[in-house]
């Protein structure tokens, strides 16, 4: 790709940090931003129509999450297939394996500078093209580069952030109604989640029944109770902060609430950021 510029697409709902790659993107004379774009639907079609050479993967998006558009790119038996970078807030073994077996190049970690940004952008290009076929043989972590150990050294942990104290104040900014039950347990979905991301590809199996059991109650009642609490909060909530939080979904859905799995990794997702910020 000599004497050529690296065409990038962002795949982000946040609108915050979109606006923020898009303009360090333009920033750089080698690389071109071919678009962005803010769910998985959305980036697969451009990805299709404009076959960009670096994608920047959002992992909780609204439609279709970035496992999601990873597992379609594995499933595509064409030659072509851009780099994927995986930008997320989550660290977890586990997550990190999934991505790796479906084919991702690298995974950065949020909150990420602009120097580690453009340099892992350069770096997935420089490196040799990987057919379709031998992405499964791409299993173990140490197959895909991570910056986790080396933000662990940059940011010792902090004793000042408590997970439970800050999940209540984002749900009181929300507006979530606290007098309903469904607050409760989703309060405690989502430091359950923050703790362990493994538990959003079990929602109905394991996140619901482990709620369900502190409360004495049925993963059935979790459920129902959530839903209509996130109803009312899209209806009554505060429309800025919700907007914040929830960035293009709240445009994207059209007024409609999104699904209690989406509400609670955004939250979640949120947390984890504040966590990391906290311990820099």
């Amino acid at each position: 790709m000599t004497g050529q510029k690296t065409r990038v697409l962002i795949v982000e709902n946040n609108q915050d940090l979109c606006d923020v790659m898009e303009a360090l993107l333009n920033e750089e004379d080698d690389m071109e931003l071919v678009g962005s774009v803010h769910d998985g639907i959305q980036a697969l079609d451009m990805i299709a129509r404009h076959k960009p050479d670096v994608v920047l993967l959002d992992m909780i998006m609204p439609y279709l999450d970035g496992l999601g558009v990873l597992s379609k790119l594995a499933e595509d038996e064409s030659d072509y297939r851009p780099k994927v970078i995986v930008v997320s807030a989550f660290e977890e073994e586990e997550m990190i394996k999934r991505c790796a077996r479906l084919g991702a190049d690298y995974y950065l970690l949020k909150p990420f500078d602009r120097e580690n940004l453009v340099n892992r952008i350069r770096q997935v290009v420089a490196t040799e093209p990987q057919m379709a076929r031998q992405r499964s043989d791409r299993s173990s972590v140490a197959q895909i580069r991570s910056d986790r150990s080396r933000d662990r050294e940059r940011r010792p942990r902090g004793s000042g952030f408590d997970l439970e104290t800050e999940a209540t104040r984002i749900l009181y900014n929300l507006g979530v109604p606290t007098y309903f039950k469904g607050y409760c347990y989703i309060r405690d979905a989502i430091i359950f989640v923050t703790e362990d991301i493994g538990l959003l590809g079990a929602v109905t199996k394991s996140l619901y029944p482990k709620v369900a059991d502190k409360h004495e109650t049925t993963p059935l009642i979790v459920e129902a109770a959530i839903r209509y609490t996130i109803q009312k909060t899209w209806k009554q909530g505060n429309p800025d902060y919700i907007s914040k939080i929830f960035g293009y979904a709240v445009n994207l859905r059209n007024g409609r609430p999104p699904t209690n799995s989406f509400f609670i990794a955004k939250i979640a997702e949120e947390l984890r950021l504040e966590m990391l910020e906290n311990a820099q």
